[in-house]
């Protein structure tokens, strides 16, 4: 069974006058050519441009395949030789389809990517709407079946007992020998008699995941002739009271947002600025990201469970207004996500937290009934993680008792005040918002912070200075890290990103991150890196030897 990526240079051809795309391909000429992963408007000639991008690639290959493709922007259609396979409705979500592909030979595949805003990715967002295919294209060939979703669940951390729950695809007809096998070792070898079924079974000589020790088994399953490999964690999330635990020890979450952005790459930022980013963090100490506002790559994940960084994805629904939150359309979207999301990724230990619907309009009762159906959705296809949403709605939020853990995105001393220096405000409105918290959940800061202009240094640390931010960022350390009520801190945000030259962003970015969109540091994120250290949060990276 062979597997191939598809990233490379593919052809191009841009239709600026192109609105939606339709179900049959026009005749094109493929005048150019871009790369993939890619955006194509980040650059001349179709910078900033809206409209339908057509990629294409020649492949060989042939019989049974399934194409996977890893986030596109903002939708997209994909055709095989010219007929309709399927599409990628949600923005940056990935998705895979299995088909015939003919006999084999050179197939053509296009992708019509269209970047023009919809009924989920709706202009008002305060983060780029970028055109593009943000992660690899990638083709297995099938033996006329396959394993369409594993789940593999922790159900003893402490003994390292798990569960593998298999689903094939509808072209399984007939009982086939099935075979896991971990670290090389094979732990069952049994029947796989129907479209679903489950396997319990121990690791041998098994280490725990988590943060300080990411430790990674690999996990291979044979069925019939199908193989599927991957890593896999093993690692148990709980709540007692107000505190969250991962491997019944105390986990304290520290760390950002986070936008796939970045000047030159756009949404397709590549594995090497991802690693780097994340190696930035983990350096600095800090051990959790939120990816804002939407699903996360695989690069960015198997990263993150490499390097123990721990993970909130949610669904794309950012702010959404009533007249389109309170839409049958839009409820079915939000859940479709939410299951796509919870199967797909998994198998992915980095990922402790499912969210969606970020600062919708919580403290209306009709909102109430979708932040619980879409949390229902959620909790069915994955009981072992939490479940939440980030509000702005604070006091009046009345739906905190749905959630797993309670999060909120306050901006005292930024947001709304009119001082020169309004620091002295974080302190009281943390106290408040820890009153109207219901009693015994766990509660998470998923946003805070403050902007600053890369540069923009005063000796006055007034507001949009690097001083005050740096100064902000340290009352919040010590406010929120420095009481056991929180259970997390998330900072907005890890860099500056692209957004739109309205609501007052200046260049058009939203400049809250504590580096800027090239990745250099700002004092705010020197500020927190002290911090970090003189509270022993920053890791010891002197070699054993070495006098400290």
């Amino acid at each position: 069974m062979n597997t191939f990526k598809l990233d490379g240079i593919w052809d191009f051809y841009f239709d600026a006058e192109g609105k939606t795309i339709a179900d049959t391909l026009p005749e094109i000429n493929f005048d150019t050519a871009l790369s993939v992963p890619g955006c194509y408007d980040v650059a001349a000639p179709f910078f900033g441009k809206r409209g339908i991008g057509y990629y294409r690639c020649i492949t060989r290959t042939g019989g049974s395949i399934r194409l996977s493709i890893d986030g596109v922007g903002v939708e997209a259609k994909v055709f095989w030789d010219g007929k309709l396979i399927g599409n990628c409705p949600y923005a940056y979500m990935p998705e895979k389809f299995c088909f015939d592909a003919g006999e084999y030979k050179e197939h053509e595949l296009v992708i019509a990517v269209c970047n023009h805003f919809n009924k989920i990715y709706f202009s008002y967002y305060d983060f780029y709407a970028y055109g593009g295919i943000f992660g690899s294209v990638k083709i297995e060939e099938l033996p006329g079946y396959c394993i369409e979703n594993l789940k593999v669940t922790t159900l003893d951390y402490q003994t390292g007992k798990l569960r593998a729950d298999v689903k094939a695809n509808r072209f399984l007809r007939k009982t086939l020998p099935i075979t896991f096998e971990i670290d090389g070792k094979t732990v069952v070898t049994e029947k796989f008699t129907g479209k679903e079924q489950s396997y319990e079974f121990s690791v041998p000589d098994f280490k725990l995941w988590s943060p300080e020790k990411p430790n990674l088994h690999r996990m291979r399953v044979t069925l019939g002739t199908y193989e599927e490999s991957l890593n896999i964690g093993i690692r148990t999330l709980e709540t007692r009271g107000t505190q969250l635990y991962l491997n019944g020890k105390l986990l304290r979450l520290m760390g950002y947002n986070r936008h796939e952005s970045h000047p030159e790459f756009g949404a397709a930022t590549p594995p090497s600025l991802i690693a780097s980013d994340l190696q930035t963090i983990k350096n600095q100490g800090c051990n959790f990201i939120r990816g804002s506002h939407y699903p996360q790559r695989e690069s960015f994940l198997d990263a993150c469970d490499k390097l123990g960084i721990l993970v909130w994805e949610e669904t794309l629904g950012w702010d959404v207004r009533d007249h389109e939150l309170f839409t049958r359309e839009f409820l079915f979207k939000q859940k479709d996500q939410a299951k796509k999301l919870s199967d797909i990724h998994y198998n992915h230990p980095c990922i402790i937290i499912w969210g969606f619907m970020n600062e919708t309009l919580s403290e209306d009762k009709r909102c109430r009934k979708i932040i619980q159906k879409v949390y229902d959705v959620y909790k069915a296809n994955d009981s072992t993680r939490w479940v939440t949403y980030a509000s702005n709605r604070y006091e009046k939020d009345i739906c905190m008792d749905i959630v797993d853990i309670v999060a909120m995105n306050p901006y005292p001393g930024w947001g709304g005040m009119t001082e020169i220096n309004s620091i002295h405000r974080i302190r009281p409105r943390m106290e408040e918002l820890k009153a109207a918290v219901p009693e015994g959940k766990p509660f998470i800061i998923s946003e805070i912070g403050s902007a600053a202009i890369y540069g923009h240094r005063d000796p006055h640390r007034v507001r949009w200075s690097e001083e005050y931010q740096a100064e902000l960022s340290t009352e919040v350390c010590h406010t929120v890290l420095g009481d056991d009520r929180f259970c997390g801190l998330a900072f907005w945000h890890f860099c500056d990103a692209k957004s739109y030259l309205t609501g007052g962003r200046v260049m058009g970015l939203n400049d809250k991150g504590l580096l800027d969109q090239y990745r250099r540091p700002k004092l705010g994120f020197d500020a927190i890196s002290a911090y970090m250290k003189e509270f022993g949060y920053a890791p010891d990276n002197k070699k054993e030897g070495e006098s400290k």
